[in-house]
């Protein structure tokens, strides 16, 4: 596990009582969910062979895992904490010197894990597009099956501030799928928004202003504006003049909608004029 014993825990949970002789510490409270957590980790974000090598890894990167794993444990965790279960039904852990959290606080600090855990969602995703092996794993694929990421810049004017970011991401890569699908077909290409969208995870590379505009036009449908085709025929003119830049989108099917057959006048043809 990331999070292999109770030092380990404690340097990310502050203001936590010091447990006496024979009470169980607050990482054997928390194992089960740290399991789940990390599990989490895995298949949504790591893969098997990066979680299984984090020690190897950058610090920034073993750190957010870290970081996601022990916010989201808590965060699973904070509601079953002060309860205990008795033979005759539940009751709250209690003493007289202190008092239970309110229900607000309580609602505040697991807004308050959210948030960081999503935090370390953004840097996770920042620092595994630094792998050039990344974006060919299953985890990397889903990511890369999008304009939009779990980061601010990306959803900036989408997320409700009042959600957490990962639950707001989910919502906008499901309106921005389709969006992207019809905008590929009508304007840029399958062929190249599928480079466009491999972006983040490529260094270096000059597919991401393109990336970026087409990912802004398409943002404020994603906000419930009518699809702006005069902003991407505008984006089509810009690749119709840089064919050494955008080679994808002209040896395409799409192409075709913008270059029609010219039609040259021969004796043969139906209505020849002299």
């Amino acid at each position: 596990m990331i999070i292999k014993n109770n030092d380990d825990l404690m340097r990310f949970i502050p203001n936590v009582l010091v447990s006496v002789e024979g009470e169980r510490t607050l990482y054997e409270k928390l194992t089960p969910f740290l399991a789940l957590a990390e599990n989490a980790l895995v298949n949504r974000f790591t893969g098997e062979e990066i979680a299984e090598s984090l020690d190897t890894r950058p610090d920034v990167l073993r750190n957010a895992a870290a970081v996601y794993v022990v916010n989201e444990a808590f965060r699973l965790a904070v509601p079953s904490l002060d309860l205990v279960l008795t033979p005759n039904g539940f009751g709250i852990v209690n003493n007289q010197n202190v008092v239970p959290a309110s229900k607000e606080r309580v609602e505040r600090l697991l807004f308050s894990l959210a948030g960081v855990r999503d935090k370390a969602i953004s840097t996770l995703i920042v620092s595994l597009a630094d792998d050039p092996d990344y974006s060919s794993t299953p985890q990397g694929k889903w990511f890369a099956g999008t304009l939009f990421l779990p980061l601010p810049d990306h959803l900036s004017g989408l997320a409700d501030p009042s959600k957490s970011m990962w639950e707001e991401f989910l919502r906008v890569r499901a309106i921005a799928e389709p969006l992207e699908n019809e905008v590929a077909e009508e304007f840029v290409s399958p062929e190249l928004m599928e480079r466009l969208r491999m972006a983040p995870f490529e260094k270096g590379t000059e597919y991401a202003p393109l990336a970026g505009r087409v990912r802004r036009v398409i943002a404020r449908s994603v906000a419930g504006a009518p699809l702006d085709k005069r902003a991407f025929v505008d984006i089509v003119d810009l690749i119709r003049k840089n064919p050494e830049k955008y080679p994808e989108w002209h040896a395409s099917r799409t192409a075709g909608l913008f270059t029609p057959p010219v039609f040259e006048n021969e004796k043969t043809s139906g209505g020849y004029w002299f």
